[in-house]
């Protein structure tokens, strides 16, 4: 049996700035592409963008001469993809992501961009460090089961 091993393992040094985001998204789209269908890829890259956004808002990276990490990779066997956006840790000691109350209100001016990874990903968590935090994303690679064309049981072909 062949091991498990790295079918995609990138990692990016990005400038806290706007164009960073611009820059992330596109090297998300240029890894993914080819290896995954478009949906995956579409969902990736919009993870990616809200998490780059994230920390440039809410983190040191968004200071002058601030960087982001940007990590993807995804193992040969198995159905999912892993991302990472590292920060320069957070402006407010011991502040950290989370999930506002009223991010699916349809008036709501912000925070929809971790209540879209919540609902976009497998599963997402932070981990602080000293001095930086890192944004931790695992999505779905598998197709999405079909849904029963049938509640009447097994169906036999005559």
């Amino acid at each position: 049996m062949r091991g498990n091993t790295f079918a995609i393992n990138t990692e990016h040094v990005l400038p806290g700035t706007p164009a960073g985001v611009r820059t992330a998204r596109a090297l998300t789209t240029a890894t993914l592409a080819g290896h995954y269908p478009a949906p995956v890829v579409d969902t990736a890259q919009l993870c990616v963008s809200e998490a780059v956004t994230n920390a440039l808002r809410h983190t040191h990276s968004g200071d002058p001469g601030g960087t982001v990490v940007l990590r993807l990779y995804t193992l040969t066997l198995g159905a999912s993809l892993y991302i990472d956006v590292q920060d320069q840790g957070p402006l407010k000691p011991d502040d950290r992501p989370r999930v506002s109350e009223h991010a699916a209100d349809s008036v709501a001016e912000g925070g929809r961009g971790l209540y879209l990874i919540h609902e976009l990903t497998r599963y997402w968590m932070y981990i602080p460090g000293s001095g930086r935090g890192c944004l931790c994303l695992t999505l779905s690679t598998a197709p999405a089961p079909t849904p029963a064309t049938s509640d009447r049981g097994p169906q036999v072909a005559a």
